[in-house]
């Protein structure tokens, strides 16, 4: 899915370990905390598929799951902050400064909302008294 504009509100998506989840749901999905002790940004990503890699690649291996969260934003607040690339003009993100983060979460249009979560363990749940194979494929 793409970032995409709405009148003058942006979407952007950021990739969330199970502690920073955890405290967005504490914060009834109004508040994203930063990752780690000392951690100066937080990198809020224009794709959702590259949030989605950074989850699977970078903190599934480490804690066990990854989330990723669309956030709806004003444009106003983001051109603030810096829009830079790793690599790839895919990999756009806004370099947002973690002390700034209860600043930018005022402004937010609506609730966080989760579009993906990753675990290391996938669970599939098979109706009652549905053949397995048939059940799997739909």
């Amino acid at each position: 899915m793409n970032a995409f504009v709405q009148f003058d509100n942006l979407v952007v998506y950021q990739a969330l370990c199970p502690e920073q989840f955890s405290a967005l749901r504490r914060g009834c999905w109004r508040r994203i905390e930063s990752g780690r002790d000392g951690e100066r940004f937080c990198y809020l990503k224009l794709q959702q598929h590259y949030a989605e890699m950074v989850a699977r690649r970078r903190l599934l291996p480490v804690h066990g799951a990854g989330f990723v969260v669309r956030l709806h934003l004003p444009r106003r607040v983001l051109d603030q902050y810096k829009l830079e690339t790793v690599a790839y003009d895919e990999h756009l993100e806004y370099r947002v400064p973690v002390v700034d983060l209860p600043r930018v979460q005022a402004h937010l249009v609506s609730d966080v909302k989760l579009v993906a979560s990753f675990r290391e363990s996938q669970h599939f749940h098979l109706p009652r008294a549905a053949a397995p194979l048939a059940a799997l494929m739909g």
